[in-house]
């Protein structure tokens, strides 16, 4: 993994990068934008890019989002990360989660008892120090890396045309060495790009950065979900600009194209989030995140490593009218393990190709069902009460097919 500079205060976040760069770059449709987010960005395509495939082919994927604050820093040094964010990809199984770790967090950066915070991992070593320090904690070594800044923050926000927000509390907040003012009123409002900034800033609660935290986890989803509303469409190169032009990765251009192929298809409401499992602690008066290792390995098992989806169920009807067809149909799907609910007959039998009908939104599961009775028809009907999860009537192509006919 190459290491990276960003030489602005930063503001990373897991959905900047994981939702709104992929999900809008898929929902303006790449063909229609790609030369425009390229040549505008400065990111150019090479031989490596044409022959090699994304990610190194990799299935699953875990980047380092980094957000640096560089304030006081003299030119050229690198500042603190205000915000580190461990995702995971996996493509094959269409799952995205992330895991926060508070800046805070106490680590012992050297092995020798010389005990720090993370933050002060990036001034030191950059990407590459802090995702060492990050994989000692979460046992996940990251595969690529983004370093964000204020700006691309900033400038994605109000091209959306600011995101809506419940503000839990009246937020008032005064650094003047760090140029950060914070004065929100509590309650439901559109904040634009400088309040958006104050919102996911403020860390004066009982919790600390905790609390912070979950705020922007919060804000990251809306934002997502703003940005891809169908009025933001026309928005969308000045939007990739805002965001493209204020980032430092290692990942290609065709690794960021591949991710919003995959990001098309992605239920943002199925992203998953955590926090670094841990307690608050005052060590020789230092305030200090300290990690819980035994929670936090349950916490990436089952945040990266959820479990196989199971098998749907499914219910055979005969839609053919050859007899045995269905029966022929369940007894395929029962020896590949599938539980056959109910076979019967259709409420018709003049189904030239064989159908599927999805009830429980499982994509994935009627596809391979569809594979296997060499279906081209799959249909959804989101239904509980259905008797199965997915309904499979048998036309005469599939019975022609087993009968030899």
């Amino acid at each position: 993994m190459a290491g990276g500079l960003s030489d602005n205060r930063g503001m990373s976040r897991v959905g900047l990068i994981v939702l709104v760069i992929a999900s809008l770059l898929a929902a303006g449709g790449i063909g229609s934008f790609l030369g425009y987010y390229i040549s505008g960005t400065g990111m150019r395509f090479g031989i490596r890019d044409i022959f090699e495939t994304p990610f190194d082919g990799r299935p699953v994927v875990r980047i380092l989002v980094l957000g640096e604050d560089n304030t006081g820093v003299k030119a050229g040094a690198r500042g603190l990360s205000d915000t580190i964010i461990l995702a995971s990809i996996d493509f094959q199984k269409k799952h995205v989660a992330a895991i926060s770790i508070p800046r805070d967090t106490r680590i012992d950066q050297n092995g020798y008892g010389k005990f720090s915070k993370i933050n002060a991992a990036y001034s030191q070593g950059g990407p590459i120090e802090t995702a060492h320090i990050v994989t000692e904690l979460t046992g996940i070594q990251p595969d690529y890396y983004v370093v964000t800044n204020i700006e691309g923050f900033k400038g994605t926000v109000d091209a959306v045309g600011g995101v809506e927000i419940d503000v839990d509390k009246n937020m008032k907040y005064t650094d003047r060495n760090g140029g950060l003012y914070i004065d929100l009123k509590k309650g439901l409002q559109v904040l634009d790009g400088d309040k958006a900034i104050q919102y996911v800033r403020f860390r004066h609660d009982t919790m600390g950065d905790i609390t912070r935290i979950q705020r922007q986890q919060n804000f990251l989803k809306a934002l997502a979900k703003k940005a891809l509303e169908a009025g933001n469409l026309p928005k969308l190169p000045q939007t990739m600009n805002a965001v493209l032009k204020n980032i430092r990765t290692d990942m290609s251009p065709k690794d960021l194209l591949y991710l919003a192929k995959f990001s098309s298809k992605l239920d943002l409401a199925g992203v998953e989030m955590a926090t670094l499992p841990g307690v608050p602690e005052t060590i020789h008066g230092i305030s200090y995140w300290v990690a819980d290792l035994g929670k936090t390995a349950e916490v990436v098992q089952d945040l990266f490593f959820p479990p196989d989806e199971a098998l749907p169920t499914v219910q055979v009807l005969n839609g053919s009218g050859i007899v045995g067809a269905a029966t022929s149909a369940a007894k395929l799907l029962k020896q590949k393990g599938y539980e056959v609910k109910a076979v019967g007959n259709a409420e018709r039998f003049d189904y030239d190709s064989s159908e599927v009908i999805n009830h429980n939104g499982s994509d994935k599961g009627a596809q391979q069902i569809a594979a296997l009775v060499n279906s081209q028809v799959i249909k959804e009907k989101l239904d509980k009460a259905a008797p199965a999860d997915v309904t499979v009537i048998v036309g005469k192509d599939f019975a022609a097919l087993v009968s030899g006919t």
